[in-house]
């Protein structure tokens, strides 16, 4: 079992439940505008990791790795478009743990793409995680609504399969440079991406001025994301493909439902669902993921 990519993984999934927990009471309590959020917690990223440069040599890619790093950048700003008006319209809690089938989908698009292969096991543990986000996305908030809410899983599905391509494109770009150097300009150029949205507030009349709370709580949560995205790429520059590394970052699922049972606990409504019905479900669910972790890692 390679220790290194096992903590690399399971740090990545806290540090994104805790992204996606601040992220949701932001959207729920005090921003009601989610690309607001978005264009933000990109900027703070953008501003933020180049700080790196304090630890590590600065390093140009290659002309070839510009390529990958172009699309990765592209594809994950129109992945968290996605997510971003997914949290806005579900509880997080259970939509949260729907990004968890990037996992099905990476592995799939790594097959032709990356030429990745692995025994059956590994597989194997991918299925099971499918089975534990089916799981833990079942979240009846009153007897008269769904308990698939469609639009927010809908937001959440297309978020995973456009952030499959982005990790194809994530792990072509470790091939020519370091993973600290990437994300420094896997930033930027995301932050600069999101300066598109300027046109769409003048459209819509929404004052782009944040401050006080507000901006302590997004620099707050586009730390804990720039820490999650780092470790994730350590791991896949680490891991022999993306489906591994996808595995590990799963357990943000259930991390971000033990963030839901402490703050249910001390009677916070950030996270709806307060069912105990639910919550041993969800305790299943989060096993499945911890045996498929065993599972992958052990084979």
């Amino acid at each position: 079992m390679n220790t290194i990519l096992l903590l690399t993984g399971l740090l990545s999934g806290l540090a994104h439940s805790v992204y996606s927990a601040i992220s949701k009471s932001l959207l729920k309590n005090r921003i009601k505008e989610p690309f607001l959020l978005f264009l933000y917690i990109n900027l703070f990223q953008a501003i933020l990791t180049p700080l790196l440069w304090l630890f590590v040599k600065p390093t140009l890619p290659p002309l070839a790795g510009w390529t990958p790093l172009l699309k990765a950048s592209v594809t994950c700003v129109v992945a968290y478009s996605f997510l971003y008006m997914a949290l806005s319209t579900g509880d997080a809690s259970s939509v949260m743990p729907i990004m968890g089938s990037k996992v099905i989908f990476s592995g799939l698009l790594a097959i032709p793409m990356l030429n990745e292969s692995h025994g059956g096991y590994v597989y194997l543990a991918a299925i099971l995680v499918a089975i534990s986000i089916a799981i833990l996305s079942y979240s009846p908030s009153s007897p008269q609504s769904s308990n698939f809410p469609l639009k927010p899983i809908l937001f959440m599905v297309a978020s995973s399969i456009v952030f499959a391509f982005t990790d194809i494109y994530l792990k072509r770009s470790l091939a020519f440079i370091d993973s600290y150097n990437f994300m420094i300009y896997y930033n930027l150029l995301i932050g600069a991406w999101s300066l598109s949205l300027f046109p769409y507030f003048k459209s819509r009349r929404v004052s782009v001025i944040l401050k006080g709370r507000d901006l302590s709580l997004i620099s707050a949560s586009s730390i804990f994301l720039v820490v999650a995205t780092l470790l994730f790429a350590i791991s896949l520059k680490i891991a022999h493909g993306v489906l591994v590394p996808n595995i590990l970052q799963s357990t943000r699922g259930v991390f971000i439902v033990l963030i839901s049972a402490v703050l249910a606990h001390r009677g916070s409504t950030l996270l709806e669902t307060h069912n105990r019905k639910i919550y041993l479900l969800r305790l299943f669910a989060s096993s499945l993921i911890i045996v498929s972790i065993w599972i992958a890692l052990s084979n």
